[in-house]
């Protein structure tokens, strides 16, 4: 074999476990076929796993809940009512290297502009909260949704680190079905800073022939780096995502066992670096 043959098989070979090292990419463009979905399914639960609260995937491990609503128009979602409009369908979490992903499909308009007097109401924000042992209910993240006069793309939105309940504010519609945990809506910016790092969002119509209720379907997806999260990220600490519309009429949470996220793996640190590492032993040996 001549060195230049070597050469070729060095860069296949790095960029090989560099590719393997990429594996499970998830994309927040609102098309969740990177999350194992959509493939000839007529539902939401991922194919080939209809019990348990999890799937793999390309590599990753996906927590979902489904809650899609079946009954007729402006039906009782939980705890309120509105049909599909007002139904948060399903919630899908998981992790790889880098980042945390988020999805959300709803039947809520997220054009739907806040007007109480007129019933509508806007989306909520996204909270998180990391507890170990049994859940404290104390949401120690937030992620904005976009409150624009369109909503449909792609966005960066900031995450916030709150500290307090006052940080979150909660509809009073529904204070005899729900815990005040459960009530919390969106964020209570007042005093409150952003994080330097933002998330990434986007925000697209779904396939329309997926999901039980009729109408439209809106897929949420977001991505934000796990640095964000490093003072949480141990063992034995889990994660619950919940979201809803600011009237709380359905609510949707998820819960995540956090896996141990290690560093880049040296075979993919390798994959990077072999090709240069064989090119410089090249040159040097024609010296």
């Amino acid at each position: 074999m001549n060195r230049n043959q070597s050469l070729l098989m060095a860069c296949a070979l790095g960029l090989g476990l560099s590719a393997k090292s990429m594996a499970g990419a998830i994309t927040a463009d609102g098309n969740l076929s990177d999350w194992g979905l959509f493939n000839g399914s007529t539902t939401w639960t991922p194919s080939g796993n209809q019990s348990g609260k999890s799937y793999s995937y390309n590599g990753l491990t996906i927590y979902y809940t489904i809650e899609d609503y079946t009954g007729g128009v402006n039906g009782q979602v939980y705890p309120g009512y509105g049909g599909q409009a007002y139904d948060a369908e399903a919630l899908y979490v998981t992790w790889d290297a880098a980042n945390l992903h988020i999805a959300l499909v709803t039947g809520h308009d997220p054009n739907t502009k806040q007007n109480e007097k007129n019933n509508t109401y806007s989306a909520g924000d996204f909270a998180l909260n990391f507890w170990s042992g049994s859940a404290d209910h104390t949401y120690e993240f937030g992620i904005r949704t976009p409150n624009q006069s369109n909503n449909i793309g792609t966005f960066s939105t900031d995450v916030y680190r709150t500290t307090s309940p006052n940080n979150w504010q909660q509809s009073n519609l529904w204070n005899s079905q729900l815990q005040p945990y459960q009530r919390v809506t969106s964020l209570n910016t007042t005093g409150l800073t952003p994080l330097q790092t933002k998330a990434m969002m986007s925000i697209q119509e779904g396939p329309s022939s997926i999901g039980q209720g009729s109408g439209p379907h809106w897929v949420y997806e977001v991505s934000v780096s796990k640095t964000i999260f490093n003072d949480f990220l141990k063992p034995g600490i889990e994660l619950n995502i919940s979201w809803t519309m600011n009237c709380a009429n359905d609510i949707i949470m998820v819960e995540d066992d956090i896996p141990t996220i290690d560093e880049p793996p040296v075979w993919a640190l390798l994959g990077l670096t072999l090709p240069a590492a064989f090119w410089r032993r090249r040159r040097s040996a024609k010296r």
